[in-house]
């Protein structure tokens, strides 16, 4: 492969990494919603449950692809956006969803399983107080990649 190619191949790898991650954060939002209303009627959809404990694994496949794609585009263009102020706060936004899914959403989802698998879901204030903790972490998280995406876009110095 040429060099010439690296960049966009690159490029393509890293944006498609950013939707992978937006879109798996949108589809574990809209899963929760309907977990929350399978379990309000007492029920437990063991399938929707099995899908949402894979959602993670993808979102991480996702930050992997994000940050190499983008180490490889830093070192192709030897670093030029990283002396620009519309960089520097994309990359902090990054790293707030990264560290908002593992300090915030990875808690609050073991927290859940562990209550699930120790006997059923009864509507407790700590159940209420899980349930909105993981909403406020979904629409964080898609405040976030919808700022990086703006970031993107208009970039600014």
């Amino acid at each position: 492969m040429q060099i010439t190619y690296l960049l966009p191949t690159f490029l393509v790898l890293h944006l498609t990494a950013l939707v992978l991650m937006a879109g798996t954060t949108l589809v574990d939002y809209l899963a929760y919603s309907s977990f929350w209303k399978f379990a309000g009627q007492g029920n437990r959809p063991e399938a929707l449950l099995n899908m949402m404990a894979m959602l993670p694994r993808v979102a991480g496949i996702g930050a992997a692809v994000l940050i190499t794609s983008g180490i490889g585009m830093m070192a192709i263009t030897h670093g030029v956006f990283g002396e620009q102020l519309w960089f520097r706060i994309k990359f902090g936004l990054v790293i707030l969803v990264i560290l908002n899914s593992l300090l915030i959403g990875r808690r609050q989802g073991l927290k859940l399983r562990k209550l699930l698998e120790a006997g059923g879901l009864v509507f407790t204030t700590e159940v209420a107080r899980i349930k909105s903790k993981i909403k406020t972490f979904h629409l964080l998280q898609l405040m976030l990649f919808l700022l990086i995406i703006f970031l993107s876009v208009f970039k600014f110095n």
